[in-house]
């Protein structure tokens, strides 16, 4: 049982590790018609279809982890992360986080952190979302998306000098964020040094945007017109 199943699943990781996208797609949805039984394989279905914006159909994939592989709990605890990001992009911020403090008051580590340090911004209580993110630094002080998460959480509530020195460390731990990029060119932007903004803004471009991305394409080439 499943035996077919995981070599569709195998073909679709195959193409997924090499980004050919709709090739792994195609494969992963195959995999699952044919009782998949790996769960690497319909974890990896999942992400990529939250990546490619199909967010009811990888709300799916993920609920079908949480029931088939109950024992499993390195598997539960990602489908469980992942499950929060698929309710914030289909809407329901409020059930993310339940879902996100949950699961980080059982496990914390440098993702759950990232996680839930961000759904905190995105719900807008400011204070709450810098007491959080400023105690993921203390557990991991070179992690890119808790730096990140801490430069965010300053440019909203309009501390350019502690987000700017934030997201200079993110960029200087991953230097491929987009988010990070974005800001860093905006925060060169308002400073007058255009050039560097536009460094900024440019390499943003070259990064991989996906549907989780918080940041558009068309956001960084406005922000570039802006530059003139």
């Amino acid at each position: 049982m499943g035996l077919k199943g995981n070599i569709y699943g195998f073909l679709g990781y195959y193409n997924h590790s090499r980004g050919k996208l709709d090739k792994a797609l195609d494969w992963y949805k195959k995999a699952e018609k044919n009782d998949v039984s790996n769960p690497n394989y319909r974890m990896a279905h999942g992400v990529l279809l939250l990546r490619s914006g199909y967010f009811e159909e990888a709300r799916a994939i993920f609920d079908k982890i949480l029931v088939f592989y109950p024992r499993n709990e390195s598997v539960k605890n990602n489908a469980k992360i992942n499950l929060s990001l698929v309710y914030w992009k289909l809407g329901d911020l409020d059930a993310a986080i339940e879902r996100m403090r949950e699961l980080h008051n059982k496990l914390k580590n440098s993702r759950t952190y990232g996680t839930l340090g961000y759904l905190l911004i995105e719900k807008g209580d400011y204070e709450e979302a810098l007491k959080f993110n400023l105690n993921a630094l203390e557990y991991d002080d070179t992690d890119p998306v808790v730096l990140d998460n801490i430069g965010q959480t300053y440019y909203r509530m309009g501390d350019m000098d502690n987000a700017f020195l934030y997201f200079q460390k993110a960029y200087e731990q991953k230097g491929d964020q987009a988010v990070t990029l974005y800001y860093l060119g905006d925060i060169y932007k308002q400073r007058g040094e255009l050039e560097k903004a536009r460094e900024m803004l440019e390499k943003a471009l070259e990064c991989n945007i996906s549907a989780l991305s918080t940041i558009s394409r068309e956001k960084i080439e406005e922000k570039l017109k802006e530059l003139g």
